[in-house]
C-alpha cells in the first residue's frame, strides 16, 4: 500500500521497513522519466566474487565513490562489506536526485517535490495520489488533469520552497546506521566534477553506465569521468548491471601505470561495457 511522503518521513523507522520503503521509492518518478529503483542485498553475488580481492587491498582502500546510488540502500551494503574485509573507508555516494521538499499549500493539500518544483506524489485529505503520467492516461484522458496540476503548481511550489517555506528531506534509505561515514551528494556523472578529481581509491557504478541508458559517446565521457577521480595507479573500478532475472553481470577493474585499465575479476560474462573501459586511453 503506497504511503504520503509526510506519513513516510514522520515515521519511526525499523529494519523490518526495509521493503516498505523500497516500495515508497519506487513509486516516485524523477523528472528525467527515472524511477528510485532498488533492492535489499543486490549485489552480493559480486561481494562473493571479488570479495578475496578487496581483502588483500583493504589496506589501502580509503576513499570510495558510488555513482548513481538512487535511494543509497546497497551503499550501505557496501559500507558493510568492506568493513568486512577489513578496510576503513568514507563512501562519497552520487545520484542525480537526492534533495526533495514536503510542501503544504492548502489544508489538506500537501505536494512532494524535487528542489525544481517537479511533483513526485500529491496528497489530498491523507491519500496519496501519484503525479506522473502512464500510456494507459492518454486513452483515458486522465493525463489532461495530471498535466494541468504539473503546469499549474510548479511555480507555486518553486515560490514556496525558495521562500523556506517547506520541509526539505533526502531521498535516501533510513537505514543509515550510526557514524556511518557516506556522504550523500548529487551530482551527474556526464558532468566532471572538479571537487571528485583524483580522490578515491575505488569507484563502484552499479546499474547506471550500461547502453540502456547512454550512448556509446555517453559511455565513454562517464568513463573518462570516473578516471579523472581515480586516485591513480592500484585504484579500482567496478561495474556491474542487474537483469531482469536479479543476476549480475560485472567486472572489476585496476587503473595501471599507463592510465589504462585491466581486469582484475569477472562475475559471469563481465560488464557489457568492458571493451570501452579496455579500450580507453587517457588523452
Amino acid at each position: 500500500m503506497t504511503v504520503s511522503a509526510r506519513k513516510f518521513y514522520s515515521a519511526n523507522f525499523n529494519e523490518a521497513d526495509l521493503a516498505a520503503e523500497s516500495a515508497f521509492f519506487s513509486r516516485l518518478k524523477m523528472r528525467n522519466g527515472t524511477f528510485k529503483l532498488t533492492q535489499v542485498s543486490r549485489f552480493r553475488e559480486l561481494e562473493v566474487a571479488f570479495r578475496s580481492i578487496i581483502m588483500d587491498r583493504a589496506h589501502s582502500l580509503h576513499q570510495v565513490l558510488d555513482v548513481g546510488v538512487s535511494t543509497g540502500l546497497t551503499t550501505v551494503e557496501l559500507a558493510h562489506f568492506l568493513k568486512d574485509c577489513g578496510a576503513t573507508v568514507q563512501i562519497t555516494a552520487t545520484d542525480l536526485f537526492v534533495q526533495a521538499h514536503i510542501v503544504e499549500l492548502f489544508p489538506e493539500v500537501t505536494v512532494f517535490c524535487d528542489p525544481e518544483g517537479w511533483p513526485l506524489q500529491y496528497e489530498l485529505f491523507g491519500v496519496p495520489i501519484r503525479p506522473w503520467i502512464r500510456r494507459l492516461d492518454y486513452a483515458t484522458l486522465a493525463f489532461i488533469p495530471l498535466l494541468l496540476a504539473r503546469t499549474m503548481l510548479q511555480p507555486r511550489l518553486c515560490s514556496r520552497i525558495r521562500a523556506g517555506r517547506s520541509d526539505k528531506v533526502q531521498m535516501i534509505t533510513r537505514s543509515l546506521p550510526e557514524h556511518c561515514e557516506i556522504d550523500f551528494i548529487e551530482d551527474d556523472i556526464m558532468s566532471r566534477s572538479e571537487h571528485l578529481r583524483g580522490r578515491f581509491d575505488l569507484v563502484r557504478a552499479a546499474n547506471i553506465l550500461n547502453t540502456n541508458y547512454f550512448s556509446v559517446d555517453q559511455l565513454k565521457t562517464a568513463i573518462a569521468n570516473v578516471h579523472s577521480y581515480l586516485r591513480g595507479p592500484g585504484a579500482m573500478v567496478m561495474v556491474t548491471r542487474t537483469s531482469r532475472t536479479q543476476e549480475n553481470n560485472g567486472t572489476l577493474f585496476e587503473l595501471k601505470d599507463d592510465g589504462s585499465f585491466a581486469v582484475l575479476g569477472r562475475v559471469r560474462g563481465g560488464s557489457e561495457i568492458e571493451s570501452l573501459l579496455l579500450d580507453f586511453r587517457k588523452t
